[in-house]
């Protein structure tokens, strides 16, 4: 092994744990300290690995597409305001937040990029993995992080809404690198980074549709750069990558469906049977759509979801009582003996069972259980 190449291992090596412990503890200083970091291994690895230049005719021209692309990026997203509303946020704008949020963010995404460009010029399989993994977690760090995961929801969440995008969204950038430098790739992940803490009107957008956003945006940059300047040989190829965008874009739509299903975006939801209380009607492993619940009468036999502590729960109503005016429903799970202890109110009802699809959450419960 080369001398170039051990450095080259060394700093990916470096540069992963770096980012990988970060983005495992606890949300909010992780960005300050990623950056602080990453600037003298950026440095380290600009000065000392052999870097090759990529010769293209058309980097200006993919330079300021990209730039247009994100300034077009962030309008659609303020557009969103008109069907979904706006809100502001908690924290306004303030000279603190350019160096706690601002700067931070630009260093990350710079870095990761500058890096990302170095690893790729090596021509080594062990590099470019490397290089994407880095790229993968420093997007994700920026998001949310792993650290606030608390339970298996959570986890969900993250992996839906943070880390699905960040892995094909870097697909999309790792082929932009190879074939045009880093510049594209910074320009427009700064524009479409930067804006949120700069400016303090946010969309009310519900959070799957802006991770559908997140997913489809890089396969369309993809498609769009390949379309004009990647040269096709054979219809046969076209063809072929056609067939391959539509296969990107069947899964980001079932992908963030079943995120928008988990979350309950669209007044539909869907809950996982991971116990054997309802076997029967509703066996383990099965997913269950329910339809949210929105002062529905209800009677015995129906099938509720409901919460109990940070749980959700799916058993069947079997009493009703009104005292004082409220409703009290008793629910049991149709193979316990006995019914549930307590009773529930209204306020903890989620929603209503409507369809069963066998078998669909067993690899959640995998997830769940090997976590």
């Amino acid at each position: 092994m080369t001398k170039d190449r051990k450095i080259t291992y060394a700093i990916s090596i470096s540069v992963f744990a770096l980012l990988l412990t970060l983005s495992l503890i606890p949300y909010g200083e992780s960005r300050l300290f990623a950056a602080l970091l990453l600037v003298p291994i950026t440095a380290i690895a600009l000065v000392f690995i052999k870097k090759r230049s990529i010769f293209s005719y058309n980097k200006q021209q993919v330079f300021f597409l990209l730039a247009v692309m994100g300034v077009l990026s962030v309008v659609l997203y303020y557009l969103t305001i008109l069907p979904f509303g706006f809100g502001r946020r908690s924290q306004g704008f303030t000279f603190g937040l350019i160096g706690k949020t601002v700067l931070p963010t630009a260093v990350i995404v710079v870095a990761t990029e500058l890096i990302r460009s170095v690893l790729l010029a090596q021509k080594s399989k062990v590099a470019d993995v490397f290089a994407y993994l880095i790229c993968v977690l420093g997007e994700v760090l920026l998001v949310s992080g792993f650290g606030k995961i608390e339970r298996f929801n959570k986890f969900m969440d993250v992996v839906g809404l943070s880390l699905f995008p960040a892995l094909i969204a870097n697909l999309t950038y790792h082929y932009l690198s190879r074939r045009y430098g880093a510049k594209p790739n910074i320009v427009y992940r700064l524009i479409t980074t930067l804006y949120a803490p700069l400016i303090p009107i946010v969309s009310l957008i519900p959070d799957s549709l802006l991770a559908f956003a997140k997913l489809i945006l890089p396969i369309l940059i993809y498609w769009f750069i390949d379309l004009l300047y990647e040269k096709k040989p054979l219809y046969a190829t076209k063809r072929k990558s056609k067939w391959g965008y539509l296969g990107w874009g069947v899964f980001a739509l079932l992908l963030v469906s079943i995120v928008a299903l988990t979350s309950n975006q669209f007044g539909v939801g869907m809950l996982v049977i991971g116990s054997e209380s309802m076997t029967g009607e509703y066996n383990k492993g099965d997913a269950v759509l329910y339809e949210e619940y929105d002062d529905q009468t209800l009677k015995e036999g129906d099938v509720v979801v409901f919460r109990k502590g940070n749980s959700r729960i799916i058993h069947r109503v079997v009493e009703i009582e009104r005292i004082n005016g409220q409703n009290r429903y008793y629910t049991k799970g149709d193979a316990n003996e006995d019914k549930d202890s307590g009773y529930i109110t209204q306020e903890s009802i989620i929603g209503v069972a409507s369809v069963k699809i066998p078998y669909l959450g067993y690899p959640t419960i995998w997830l769940r259980d090997l976590f």
